[in-house]
């Protein structure tokens, strides 16, 4: 049975394996004191007061020390020597001849993670796009082989997002296009409208609610009433991949224009999905949970990385609830999480909010009144 890697995993053992090696190869007197120092980030003086065996790691390093020792005289026979003392100051130095004498044991270590990541990439074509999995893995084995076990069930892991949406073959397009810094240009038509040329700078690439959208400096060219050109220009510019129409092709006599440096971190910073609306401000939104459950499943699984809980759920004079507070800009994204909750979520702060979901409902319940359904089926009745 081959030994284990004394450099394999993430655990402390490990950890000080590294440690002690990467210190070995300085070609200095190194204690254990010294991988303490380095593992908690301690001044060596701290050992003057506190007894080191005491530390919770130091029976992993005890245990890995000599491991290292041990695999450096295996490669090169009395390559490490010793200072002579005993207890805390006893030190190893390593005098062999190679720079990196454990270069091909890390090598196996870096090589094992990089197969397990590959196998990771194929379990997850379950839940890549599968446009995007092909073109970054096109003509190899690796594809090959997915094919082959997601034909046959084999593929362990699935988003409930089967991401078979228009123009999803884009995705590594336009992907391509940001990190070679590529200019493109396409056809745009958003809903109800006649398509319009853009030429498009794209800078990032987000996905919301199982769709995909690409973000970017744009420019637009019209026609006003007397046949004259006017040039549109827009910064950080939405274009949702399935309302692009017809081919995307690459401009080559227009300089690329790189995002501004974190503008896109800024602007998803304050709102749940990809919409700013006209008029919106970042404020405090107070939602208050009708059940433990519910209270609990918003801890674990929060609509926003603002929120914080601000009343545990409990018994209060008024009833039993819990709150939670988000600091955000409102939006569509916003009210949809909402109201995906039903009855066990309720807005008490801000009235603007409240109002916006309260004639969302009023119109739903308008939808389902009886009245309505008995119109529309003695219609179906008469067709």
């Amino acid at each position: 049975m081959p030994s284990k890697n004394i450099f394999e995993g993430q655990s402390v053992r490990a950890i000080f394996a590294h440690y002690v090696y990467e210190e070995l190869r300085k070609r200095k007197f190194v204690s254990l004191v010294d991988i303490l120092c380095i593992y908690y980030k301690r001044n060596k003086s701290y050992y003057n007061l506190h007894t080191y065996s005491s530390d919770k790691a130091y029976i992993q390093l005890k245990k890995a020390f000599p491991e290292v020792v041990k695999a450096l005289e295996k490669v090169e026979p009395g390559c490490v020597i010793d200072n002579g003392k005993v207890g805390k100051g006893r030190a190893y130095r390593y005098v062999g001849k190679a720079d990196d004498p454990l270069a091909a044991e890390r090598q196996a270590i870096v090589q094992k993670t990089v197969e397990d990541y590959v196998e990771f990439c194929k379990a997850s074509a379950g839940i890549m796009p599968a446009s995007w999995f092909s073109s970054f893995f096109e003509n190899t084995q690796l594809l090959l082989d997915t094919e082959r076990e997601s034909e046959s069930g084999k593929t362990p892991i699935r988003s409930s997002l089967e991401q078979n949406l228009t123009n999803i073959h884009l995705l590594p397009v336009f992907y391509k296009a940001i990190t070679d810094r590529h200019v493109l240009r396409f056809f745009y038509q958003r809903f109800g409208q006649e398509p319009f040329e853009l030429t498009f700078h794209p800078q990032f690439l987000k996905e919301y609610n199982g769709r995909w959208f690409v973000f970017g400096d744009a420019e637009r060219l019209l026609v006003d009433e007397q046949g004259e050109a006017i040039r549109e220009t827009f910064k950080v510019y939405n274009v949702p991949l399935d309302r692009i129409v017809g081919d995307v092709s690459m401009i080559d006599n227009v300089e690329y224009l790189p995002a501004e440096k974190g503008i896109y971190q800024r602007f998803f910073n304050d709102i749940i999905g990809v919409t700013h609306e006209k008029g919106a401000k970042v404020e405090q939104v107070v939602i208050r949970t009708k059940t433990e459950y519910q209270h609990g499943l918003l801890q674990t699984k929060p609509l926003h990385h603002s929120q914080k809980e601000t009343l545990p759920f409990g018994r209060y004079e008024d009833g039993e609830y819990g709150e939670v507070t988000l600091t955000i800009e409102p939006n569509r994204e916003l009210r949809g999480k909402i109201l995906a909750y039903g009855q066990y979520l309720e807005v008490i702060h801000p009235q603007s909010l409240r109002e916006q979901l309260k004639d969302i409902i009023k119109q739903q319940m308008m939808q389902y009144s009886d009245e309505k359904y008995k119109k529309q089926t003695n219609y179906m009745h008469i067709i």
